[in-house]
C-alpha cells in the first residue's frame, strides 16, 4: 500500500520507524569498527555483544516491517539491553561514554530511549523505562570514576531522545488523525454533492420526458394516434425504471441515434418534426445527451407553448462547433421575457452549458421560435 494512501496514525508509524531505523543504523556502523580493536580488555566479548546486538535490531525491525508498529515488550527488552550493554561495555573498554568510538554503548542507550518514548503509551512507564538507562549509566559512570560534567552530557542526551521521540510520535499521529477527518469530511460533502447533482439530472430527465408526454396527454388530441403514445410511455417507462437503478443510464449512443429518438418521441405526441441530419464532428457521450436533452426540451415546448404541430430540427458543423437548430412558425414570445415552464430558460440552457456548450434563442410574438444549440460554447 502506498504511503499516501495509508491512515494518518500509519504514515506516521512508519515515519517515525524509519527515523529510529536510521538512527540505529548511524550508531551500529561505528560500533562495527570496534571489532578486532585492541582497545578493550576481552576483545571476544565486545565482539559478541556487537554481533548480538546487530542481530537483535534485524529481528526487532523485520518484526515491525511486518506488523506495522513496535510492540511495548520490544521497547522493554530493547532498554533492558542497553542497560546492560552501558554497564558491561563500559567495564569493558574502560573509557567514558563520551569516546563513542569506543564506548558504543551510551548512543546504544540513547537509541533505546528514544523507542521508549516512541513505544512505550504511558508516559509514566515510558519515564520509567528512561529512568532504568539513567540508572545503569551512573552506575557505570561511577564505577569508572568519570566526570559528573560528563556523565550529566550523557543523561541528558539519553532523557532528551525520549522526549523528543516522544512527542513527535504523538504529535504525528494526532495531525494525521485531524487530515483523516478533514479528509473523511470532504469525501462526505463531494458524495452528498454528487447525489443532489444526480437528483437534480434526474429531475430534469423526467421533466423533459415523462411530465411533458403527461402534460400532452392531458389537454387531449391524442386519440388519432394512440400506437405511437403508447411507444413513448413504453419508453418513458424503461427511463423511469432506469433511473431508479443504481446506475441509471447504462451504455453510450451516438448523437445521430439520441436525436432521431428524440423526434420520434416529439411525433409521438403529434408534432411533425422535419429532420435533416448533416455531418456532425464526433462528440462524447456525456455532450450527446446532453444536446439530445435540450433538443428534447425545446420540442416540448413548441408542443406546449408553440400554438403550433409543426418543427424543424436541423444538425450540422458549423467551422468546427456542432449546430443543432429547432425551428417553429409558432406564436413565438418576446425574448427575455416570460417563456413558461422552466424549458429555455431553465433545462436547455442548463443542459448545454454543464457540457461546456451554448444557447442561442431569437423569436418574437407571431413570428415563431428558432433555438440554436452550439458545442463547444
Amino acid at each position: 500500500m502506498a504511503v499516501a494512501a495509508a491512515p494518518g496514525a500509519e504514515r506516521a508509524n512508519r515515519f517515525i520507524v524509519i527515523l529510529l531505523g536510521l538512527q540505529r543504523l548511524s550508531y551500529l556502523l561505528p560500533a562495527l569498527l570496534t571489532l578486532g580493536s585492541a582497545s578493550y580488555r576481552m576483545g571476544g566479548l565486545n565482539a559478541a555483544l556487537v554481533v548480538l546486538t546487530i542481530a537483535g535490531n534485524v529481528a526487532m525491525f523485520v518484526a515491525v516491517a511486518r506488523a506495522g508498529w513496535f510492540t511495548e515488550w520490544m521497547a522493554w527488552a530493547d532498554v533492558g539491553w542497553a542497560a546492560m550493554l552501558t554497564m558491561v561495555v563500559s567495564a569493558n573498554s574502560g573509557v567514558a561514554h563520551d569516546d563513542s568510538s569506543v564506548n558504543w554503548s551510551g548512543r546504544m542507550a540513547q537509541a533505546a530511549a528514544a523507542l521508549a518514548g516512541a513505544a512505550i503509551p504511558r508516559i509514566a512507564w515510558a519515564a520509567g523505562a528512561v529512568g532504568v538507562l539513567l540508572v545503569a549509566h551512573v552506575w557505570a559512570d561511577v564505577l569508572a570514576g568519570e566526570a559528573w560534567l560528563a556523565c550529566l552530557g550523557c543523561l541528558n542526551g539519553i532523557a532528551w531522545f525520549a522526549i523528543i521521540i516522544g512527542f513527535a510520535v504523538r504529535y504525528l499521529r494526532r495531525q494525521g488523525g485531524l487530515v483523516d477527518r478533514l479528509t473523511a469530511e470532504r469525501v462526505a460533502a463531494q458524495a452528498k454533492q454528487a447525489a443532489a447533482q444526480a437528483r437534480l439530472e434526474h429531475f430534469r430527465v423526467l421533466h423533459d420526458t415523462v411530465l411533458a408526454t403527461l402534460t400532452v396527454i392531458g389537454r387531449g388530441g391524442l386519440e388519432h394516434n394512440p400506437e405511437q403514445v403508447r411507444e413513448r410511455c413504453a419508453r418513458e417507462a424503461d427511463l423511469v425504471r432506469r433511473l431508479m437503478s443504481v446506475d441509471g443510464d447504462s451504455g453510450q449512443e451516438t448523437l445521430t441515434q439520441r436525436l432521431s429518438e428524440v423526434v420520434d418521441g416529439a411525433q409521438a405526441l403529434g408534432l411533425t418534426v422535419h429532420f435533416q441530419l448533416d455531418s456532425v464532428p464526433d462528440i462524447n457521450d456525456d455532450v450527446a445527451k446532453a444536446v439530445a436533452g435540450a433538443t428534447q426540451e425545446a420540442l416540448n415546448n413548441v408542443l406546449l407553448h408553440g400554438e403550433t404541430r409543426r418543427a424543424w430540427v436541423t444538425a450540422t458543423t458549423v467551422g468546427e462547433a456542432l449546430s443543432v437548430r429547432i425551428v417553429d412558425r409558432g406564436a413565438g414570445f418576446r425574448v427575455g421575457g416570460e417563456v413558461g415552464g422552466s424549458g429555455l430558460a431553465g433545462s436547455v440552457a442548463q443542459r448545454m452549458r454543464s457540457a461546456g456548450g451554448d444557447v442561442r434563442v431569437s423569436s418574437a410574438p407571431g413570428d415563431g421560435t428558432c433555438v440554436e444549440l452550439l458545442w463547444p460554447g
